[in-house]
């Protein structure tokens, strides 16, 4: 371990201090701008640098770069837009000049220790955070849901990559709960002495997420990206020693970050009554956090009354209200569409409405009354020209496809691949 004392008086190649302050500058510009709602409360107190940057951005790609695409879509759910792209540019550009301005004035100093803690610190708190905050939204199962209803019918060769990604990570929650631990496992690097163990767990599950970003364009590959370097830039210390300990299988002793000294004991005892206050508050939002977010799901996925996949009986070819190519319906969520399938398996997005207390069904802008029979089977009927239309959709077991229906195996005989 590497003493204070020594860290104070050791001084930096030229180089070393040179990539420190830029490092410096770009990492904490970085920070606050791709926060991305790692640290409490900051969506409100950055709202300045926030609407600095939604005016700086769009003037610079505009004015400097002549940027063709549409520069004014903000970071909206996708970290990757053009105005994301171009900020990053700018925070590089700023970064660069700052580096310079700051070793034409400032050429006697030794080192930048204390300045280091504190960039490692923000660094640690960014990377845990973040991480963590992914890391419950996926042990309760929220980020990635299971299958719907329409994506059990919906051919592979629709899939886009991201949606494909997404129904194969939802679909087991193990899988979701193994994954969320590991990125709750970065709370490591909240404490100075496992820094080291944090940011070897951080690089294993950030390569995950960065890889899953790239190769299946999830819109989210800067800030992965970001979480990895960063995550290696806390190891960089400590490179010698994990070589000489995982390769060449020699005894190593960690380098430990060191806190700044302070005279006064008020702010020895203010800085850890600060770091208990964030992470009071950090854990009280992670709280609020999953029964705010479990409430909006619970509303956004609310079952439709006709909850199910039917496909079409129409043994009446003068049936006039509905087209004879359509041969299936999936009623989901309890809004206003309904999602039907053809007779070549093209898909359509219809508006319904259903009223349960009446049973009406507003289908293909006809009202019918339905009737719900003990199979789960609805007959519509409606009065047209005299005569009436009677329309049977017979209600298919969603759970009896291959998919669903398959279970875990500890004894296998042969692979179940299909």
């Amino acid at each position: 371990m590497t003493s204070i004392a020594e860290n104070s008086i050791k001084a930096w190649s030229p180089s070393k201090k040179f990539f420190f302050r830029f490092s410096f500058v770009f990492i904490f510009s970085f920070i606050l701008v791709f926060n991305n709602g790692a640290f409490p409360f900051f969506g409100y107190i950055g709202k300045p640098l926030t609407d600095l940057m939604h005016w700086i951005t769009p003037w610079f790609a505009k004015t400097i770069l002549q940027y063709q695409y549409d520069y004014t879509i903000f970071i909206n759910g996708s970290g990757d837009t053009s105005y994301a792209w171009v900020s990053l540019l700018l925070l590089v550009i700023i970064a660069a000049v700052a580096t310079i301005s700051w070793s034409l004035f400032d050429l006697k100093r030794q080192n930048y220790e204390t300045l280091y803690y504190w960039l490692t610190t923000a660094i640690r708190y960014y990377i845990a955070f973040m991480l963590i905050n992914y890391g419950v939204i996926k042990v309760m199962h929220f980020q990635m849901q299971p299958p719907s209803l329409s994506q059990l019918m919906q051919p592979l060769g629709e899939y886009t990559p991201m949606g494909l990604a997404w129904t194969f990570i939802g679909f087991s929650k193990g899988y979701n709960i193994l994954i969320g631990i590991a990125e709750i496992l970065s709370g490591f690097l909240l404490f100075r002495k496992t820094v080291v163990l944090g940011a070897l767990v951080t690089i294993v599950t950030s390569i995950n997420i960065m890889s899953i970003n790239f190769f299946y364009d999830v819109p989210v590959k800067m800030v992965s990206t970001a979480l990895f370097l960063l995550s290696l830039f806390l190891l960089l210390p400590s490179v010698h020693a994990l070589v000489s300990l995982f390769i060449k299988g020699q005894p190593a002793q960690l380098f430990t970050i060191q806190k700044p000294l302070f005279n006064k004991v008020w702010k020895r005892k203010g800085l850890i009554v600060l770091k208990i206050l964030i992470l009071t508050i950090f854990g009280v939002q992670q709280v609020i956090g999953i029964f705010n977010t479990k409430k909006m799901i619970d509303a956004y996925f609310k079952k439709s009354p006709l909850y199910g996949i039917y496909h079409f009986e129409k043994n009446d070819e003068n049936i006039k209200t509905i087209p004879k190519e359509w041969r299936q319906i999936i009623f989901q969520q309890d809004n206003d569409r309904a999602f039907v399938r053809d007779i070549d398996y093209n898909p359509l997005s219809l508006s319904v409405l259903i009223d349960s207390q009446q049973q009406k069904l507003t289908l293909n802008n006809y009202q019918y009354d339905y009737e719900i029979d003990q199979n789960g089977n609805i007959l519509l009927t409606k009065t047209i020209e005299n005569r009436i239309e009677k329309i049977k959709l017979i209600k298919q077991d969603s759970q009896k496809s291959e998919l669903m229906k398959r279970s875990f195996h500890w004894i296998q005989e042969y692979p179940n691949s299909r």
